[in-house]
């Protein structure tokens, strides 16, 4: 199996407009790989990790974005309560 390191994040406008959320990532070399890809990744038993400024953490697949009232699918996330850049809606844009 394979390690994917993320070191950026692509985000939009949620449907209602309310949040931006995460639609992709870029790794280490500039590939952009959009939510669905990682979870269908993760799935087949790959590795993704978020690294930058020193700060690393596992992306894991959940259900949907986290989000109230978003139901944005599949989705993904390492630390959500983390303000830092272990969580991979701190990342710089991709």
């Amino acid at each position: 199996m394979a390690t994917y390191t993320v070191t950026k994040v692509r985000k939009e406008s949620s449907t209602d407009g309310t949040h931006m959320h995460i639609e992709g990532v870029c790794t280490n070399d500039g590939t952009h790989y959009t939510r669905k890809q990682v979870v269908d990744s993760i799935n087949a038993g790959n590795t993704w990790k978020s690294s930058a400024d020193g700060y690393e953490a596992t992306i894991e697949a959940i259900a949907y974005c986290p989000k109230a009232n978003c139901y944005a699918k599949p989705y993904i996330k390492t630390k959500p309560d983390s303000t830092k850049k272990d969580n991979l809606e701190n990342l710089d844009a991709c």
